[in-house]
């Protein structure tokens, strides 16, 4: 069964938020010419709606400038096992995202959203 994005309307001007994930476990998986999909993060749905068309950006160590990341197109929820719940953010690789540093405040415990 395949599984749909949720896609929302960015409005220009509008300052989207943005996420930064430690991601260690190279789990992205490559859609078509830079589109790419990655998960599984733990993320309350309601946050996962309001990152779509802001960032993502993906670190090794909170301490370290980001390695990947792009603009957020969608995401998706995990209907089945193993990860059930999990979100999967769908994005489009920028690399104007790589080298992108963060202060250490505002971190849980594998991501920071501003």
């Amino acid at each position: 069964m395949r599984q749909g994005f949720v896609f929302l309307t960015v409005y220009k001007g509008v300052r989207k938020m943005q996420i930064h994930l430690i991601e260690n476990a190279d789990n992205f998986t490559n859609l078509r010419e830079k589109i790419w999909e990655c998960g599984w993060w733990k993320l309350d749905e309601d946050k996962a709606k309001k990152l779509v068309g802001g960032h993502i950006y993906f670190h090794k160590k909170r301490s370290e400038p980001s390695f990947y990341g792009g603009a957020i197109l969608g995401y998706r929820v995990k209907k089945e096992e193993p990860h059930l719940g999990r979100i999967m953010f769908k994005f489009e690789y920028h690399s104007a995202c790589r080298g992108i540093k963060t202060d250490k405040n505002g971190w849980s415990i594998a991501n920071k959203i501003v």
